[in-house]
């Protein structure tokens, strides 16, 4: 007869190797010579590009505790609100060494600079409602371009 495992730990197993998988998965890049699939945003703005780049990396690592929207839950703050903006600089520094006695922790060993960068350019556009809110289409609103306001983000 075969030991049974409380399913919680098989649980844990499960997601720790779920973890481990995305996080080797985040950190890989494709060769410079693989061509772009369609839909990918390689022939969009930066501007775009980024916007949609960080809406991943969100969605991959920080939506659990902020929420879809960037709008906060009972764990983590609402990143649109107004009174609450960060500088690039303020947001780039947190996001990398987290906070201390607060659940906001170091996120430098799953994204880089120019990833948490991306996640900032995202969060902007949500806060400043350049965005709407949702899933943003990988090739731009309703199939088209996504244009931000002129001068938008003055980075």
């Amino acid at each position: 007869m075969t030991p049974r495992f409380p399913f919680t730990i098989l649980v844990t197993i499960a997601c720790a190797g779920l973890l481990a998988a995305q996080g080797s998965f985040a950190s890989t890049q494709a060769p410079a010579s693989a061509k772009a699939s369609v839909g990918d945003t390689a022939d969009k703005p930066d501007t775009y590009r980024d916007v949609y780049q960080g809406w991943k990396w969100w969605h991959v690592y920080c939506y659990r505790c902020h929420g879809v929207d960037a709008l906060g839950t009972t764990t983590a703050p609402n990143l649109t609100d107004p009174m609450e903006k960060f500088t690039r600089a303020e947001f780039l520094r947190i996001v990398r060494t987290g906070k201390p006695n607060t659940a906001m922790q170091s996120w430098s060993k799953l994204l880089d600079d120019k990833q948490i960068g991306q996640v900032y350019i995202y969060v902007r556009a949500r806060a400043e409602r350049v965005l709407p809110p949702g899933r943003p289409d990988e090739i731009g609103p309703n199939g088209g371009e996504w244009v931000p306001p002129a001068g938008w983000p003055n980075r």
